[in-house]
């Protein structure tokens, strides 16, 4: 699976979840490609149009990890993905 189909397949997973994706121009550049963050009370996931395309799937990761995605399907490489992105974010705190 390549890097845009693991994309496409974690975009996929977050609307099961319910949490809309959005990818747009940031004015700033974001360090870690965007991610998790809640508007009005919903879950959103912001996504910088303008990173490159390995770090908008890890900030997608990220937020999929932080979201609780374990009962969500997706492919085995983007559970992996999102797994090793919550033990990354689990050991950092």
């Amino acid at each position: 699976m390549d890097v845009q189909q693991l994309l496409d397949e974690l975009v996929q997973a977050a609307h099961r979840l319910g949490v809309e994706v959005r990818s747009e121009p940031f004015e700033t550049p974001a360090a870690m490609g965007g991610g998790l963050c809640i508007v009005r009370g919903a879950h959103l996931v912001l996504i910088d149009q303008r990173a490159p395309l390995v770090d908008r799937l890890r900030a997608l990761a990220r937020a999929l990890g932080d979201l609780g995605s374990e009962a969500v399907y997706m492919a085995p490489e983007a559970r992996g993905l999102v797994e090793r992105a919550a033990q990354r974010l689990a050991k950092s705190v």
